[in-house]
Parts: structure tokens; sequence; C-alpha cells
């Protein structure tokens, strides 16, 4: 299958060998993505947590589980912290008037404490009522269109345009599993008692979408109808920093693309337990971006089955010790446009 790259394809001229254990949605889509990242993925991740890649930094989740009543309950708690910081400043400024002529000005500098602070929460419940409204506004300008339940190829949505259409959003406690798959999406979205709607969200890259992510979204779709009942027509990918995203449909021939992609892992990971073989390096340019190819320091060990990495040293990078997940599990430098832009600043 060309998706899987020579790897999978010499693969599937092989002998197939039943799974020992469940696949995890995560680690097969990392593998349609790249038989190295795959191998990776199955290795250092605890569990499929439906993200779409690792956040890197804060969790900036935004307001995706909030609905129109929970926005104006949130704008009126808001205002209702304002009031109270509001109410206990009054006194704390008349405190700072009093010690300032009463006693002296380095003493009302002292006594101003107590009003720092309330000014520091009235500043930020302020910020929190701007947010609040601004998200609301988004909700509210969000395009009102017909949901298509019956989708035949990958089109643009707004998340609330889906909301805004009934849907619910919940999170799931758990992973779903069957005799072959592992995983849990991001998020869910159920309206009426028919429709279970799997959501994968992605944390940076461009806005765009490959085979892997046919092959995740057909994982969910399996996922969930099988364990949660009702229907899942499709999938929504939702893109970095945005509320925009694609349906991606749950087609036959998706499905068909997902029972390959389990069987090239299949053999992937067997010959891989067994030390056999190891999937040739990319010649293409999907490394640029890989997070498992990204340059960390060597403070930042690598992680595989629950032990660390010797790390593989990033030549002709200046300012320290370099290396990265994947170079340190098959021993060469991925062409990772972080590492060109090091080597470029350490060439200056």
């Amino acid at each position: 299958m060309d998706d899987f790259g020579d790897f999978g394809g010499a693969l599937g001229a092989g002998r197939f060998v039943p799974r020992a254990h469940t696949i995890g949605v995560h680690a097969l889509s990392e593998f349609v993505f790249c038989p190295r990242a795959g191998l990776l993925a199955r290795e250092s991740t605890p569990g499929d947590t439906g993200e779409e890649e690792p956040p890197l930094g804060p969790r900036l989740d935004g307001f995706h589980d909030y609905h129109e009543q929970r926005f104006t309950e949130e704008i009126h708690a808001a205002w209702g912290d304002v009031r109270l910081w509001l109410t206990g400043l009054a006194p704390a400024l008349l405190l700072v008037f009093v010690v300032w002529r009463t006693v002296s000005p380095w003493g009302g500098l002292v006594a101003s404490l107590p009003a720092l602070y309330l000014t520091s929460r009235l500043w930020d419940t302020g910020l929190v009522i701007v947010t609040l409204l601004r998200e609301r506004a988004v909700l509210r300008a969000a395009p009102a269109a017909p949901v298509d339940f019956a989708p035949r190829q990958v089109t643009a949505i707004n998340w609330w345009t889906l909301r805004q259409a009934g849907f619910d959003c919940a999170l799931l406690r758990d992973a779903h599993r069957d005799e072959v798959l592992v995983g849990k999406p991001w998020r869910l979205l159920i309206k009426d008692a028919q429709w279970r709607i799997p959501v994968i969200r992605k944390h940076r890259g461009e806005r765009t979408w490959g085979p892997q992510h046919l092959v995740r979204a057909a994982a969910y779709c399996r996922l969930v109808e099988r364990c949660e009942g009702g229907r899942a027509p499709f999938a929504l990918l939702l893109f970095a920093g945005s509320y925009e995203g694609v349906v991606i449909p749950n087609l036959p021939e998706h499905q068909r693309q997902l029972d390959r992609a389990v069987q090239d892992f299949d053999r992937a990971l067997e010959l891989s337990d067994r030390g056999q073989a190891i999937p040739p390096a990319p010649t293409d340019d999907r490394c640029l971006g890989c997070q498992w190819g990204q340059p960390v320091r060597f403070d930042e060990p690598t992680v595989l089955n629950g032990r660390a990495v010797a790390p593989l040293k990033i030549e002709g990078i200046a300012r320290g010790e370099w290396h990265c997940p994947c170079g340190d599990k098959f021993r060469w430098t991925p062409p990772h446009e972080d590492t060109a832009r090091l080597r470029a600043a350490a060439a200056r």
C-alpha cells in the first residue's frame, strides 16, 4: 500500500502474523504517516488521548465544551466576581488613605498591598469577561448550515456550526476498544440517540490532512459505533488554534484502508519486536515538521518502553547538546526544519 511507504509494501508481501495485542489508533495513524513514527508512538505513548499530535507547552483547549447557556452562566459568574473585588477594594483604598495621612507615606505603601491584590484580581476577571464575550460572539456568528449525515468527500466545516445544529460535546473518560483497536477521540459530538461523531484535534502544524487522518477517522468511527452504539457517518478533524476543521466521511473504502493499515502495522511490529527489520528512512519531506525528529536538549531524555535510550548527538549545532527521539532509536539525524535552523544559526 503506497500510503505506508516502502516498508509497508515490503511487509505486505510476507506472511501475515496475528497480533499479540490490540493496536492503538494514535500509533496506527503515525505508522501510516511514517513507519518509524508508528514504532516510536507505540513505544513511547502511554495511551491514546485523542490528540492528533502530542501538545507541546501549556494546554490551550479553548471553549469547545461551551454552549450558549454555559457562556451566559460564566459571564454572570465573572460579573459577580467583579462586584466582590470592587466591594473589597473600596475599604482597602480607604485604609491606604487613612494610613498615608495619619502614619506616614511609607506606611501607606505597605497598606496598599491588599488594594494591589484586589486590583490585580479585578483586572484578571475583566480579561475573563472580555474573552467570554468574544468567544460567545464567535459562536453566535458561526454560519448556520445543514449537516450532511451522508458525506462522500472531505469538506470544511466550523465547530460552532455543528454545535448550533444541536450536537452536544462529551469527553470520554476511558478509551474504547474492540478485539483489534484501542483509542479515545479528543471529544465526541452527540445528537439525539443516533449520531456519534468522533473529534480529532491537531495542536500544531498546517491546516492540512492526509492518509493518516483518513485511517484515524475510520478507526474512531468503528470504535464509536461498536462501543457507543448509534452511527458515526463521519469524523471531525479540528485544526490548531482555530474552530475550523474538516469532515472526514466514514466510507467503505476508508474502512478497507484501515484494515490494510492494521495488517501492515501487525507485520511491522512483529519484525521490529524480533529485531529483524528497521523501516527505511523517508526520502521525501515528511521529516521537516515531524515531532519525533524535532531536536531537544540532552536534559529531555527519550524514553521508549519505559526505559531511557542513549541519546545520539545532532552534530553541527552550537550552544549545547541536542538530540531527538527518532535519531536516538534509529541512530540517524532526521532532516527536521528546526535542526536546519539551529545549524544555520551556529554557522553565523
